[in-house]
């Protein structure tokens, strides 16, 4: 059971969640997604059913116009901010400028995009805590040439993945800049319960082997990691002919997204036929990058879309919204993306193609 889940579980937290659930959830449904608990009881055909939603935390994402979502938290009572992404596993944090850590003398190897494998340090670095979850000590898987960002006054130190929640669903609404965490009752008559709080107009999809999802290229199923810290969709080049240079992008110049000390290159390219079941995502502007072994969908997919990952039934509910106006945002991504005239160089200098490190990334123990 995750930290997370525990929490949820335990009957001395549980009324203070049921609380937030009361208050805050409450809200976040009817202005946000239009639906009440009563329709949920009423999508179901059992008025007189238990309460579907048993336990609920709501935050605020704290980015802007094109931002990863990014959530707060505490560490040690100091504020911070944390990337949430389903396209990590666990809870990666870079070089922790400013922070005392506790070296576990431990690491973990772990695999990029399925493609490069290397170990990295696991260290502590205090107590954590998001929104009334007490996350306790967790270990923290250190890429140390990542630099610690900032949002406002607040540390970003990293990214948290799908396995901190994994008892939970994970509700993502870029659109209207809210995230939410939601305990739903195994009670049969709730089987319907995620469908009804997503609303008309969602659909319902499955969740595969490490939280993948098919997505349909040209009428050929592919591989994708939902990843809304990659700043635009990425696919691997060899799925596609060889890549012409995008009209979007006139100048022809690549991008090139950096991941701590190791750069890879990037070219625009738009694929006209792309479906995710029955939402029709083409023609869609994407990166195609080599040494990829998925397709990661990334903030250009999420900010357009409302997004429930069911983890205990490995289900997606994607739900299409028009984005409300927010306040510009500063480009912030776990992982970087820059584009224009860069080139790619080693720490020598020297130019070269180098391994890519891109969004997802899985530990083994």
């Amino acid at each position: 059971m995750s930290p997370a889940g525990a929490i949820l579980h335990s009957q001395g937290e549980h009324s203070r969640v049921y609380g937030v659930t009361r208050q805050a959830l409450c809200l976040f449904l009817l202005v946000c997604l239009g639906i009440t608990f009563s329709e949920v009881a009423q999508a179901t055909g059992d008025p007189a059913q238990p309460d579907c939603i048993e336990g609920a935390v709501t935050l605020p994402l704290l980015g802007g116009s094109g931002d990863s979502p990014i959530i707060p938290a505490t560490l040690d009572s100091r504020p911070i901010a944390l990337y949430f992404s389903h396209g990590f596993d666990k809870l990666y944090v870079g070089n922790m400028d400013g922070f005392d850590t506790y070296d576990t003398h431990q690491s973990r190897m772990i695999t990029t995009n399925g493609v490069y494998t290397d170990p990295q340090p696991l260290i502590r670095a205090g107590h954590l805590t998001i929104g009334p979850l007490d996350m306790g000590t967790p270990d923290m898987i250190q890429l140390e040439d990542y630099p610690t960002q900032k949002i406002g006054t607040r540390p970003l130190i990293g990214v948290i993945g799908r396995e901190a929640f994994s008892n939970l669903a994970v509700l993502i609404d870029m659109p209207h800049s809210a995230f939410a965490l939601i305990r739903f009752s195994h009670d049969a008559a709730c089987r319907s319960a995620q469908a009804a709080l997503m609303g008309t107009g969602a659909q319902a999809l499955p969740l595969y082997g490490k939280g993948l999802i098919a997505i349909s290229i040209d009428g050929v199923e592919r591989d994708f990691s939902l990843d809304p810290d990659a700043p635009v969709t990425t696919i691997p080049a060899k799925w596609l002919a060889p890549v012409k240079d995008d009209p979007a992008d006139p100048t022809g110049n690549p991008g090139v997204a950096l991941y701590g000390t190791i750069h890879s290159r990037l070219r625009r390219t738009t694929v006209t036929s792309m479906r995710l079941g029955d939402l029709s995502l083409g023609p869609m502007s994407v990166y195609v990058q080599d040494d990829l072994a998925m397709g990661l969908l990334g903030t250009d997919f999420f900010q357009n879309h409302i997004v429930l990952f069911d983890e205990p039934n490995d289900r997606l509910y994607v739900l299409p919204s028009a984005p409300l106006p927010q306040k510009p945002g500063n480009n912030l991504h776990f992982d970087r993306f820059r584009t224009g005239r860069t080139s790619v160089k080693d720490l020598s200098g020297k130019a070269h193609l180098a391994g890519q490190r891109i969004g997802v990334k899985s530990g083994s123990p």
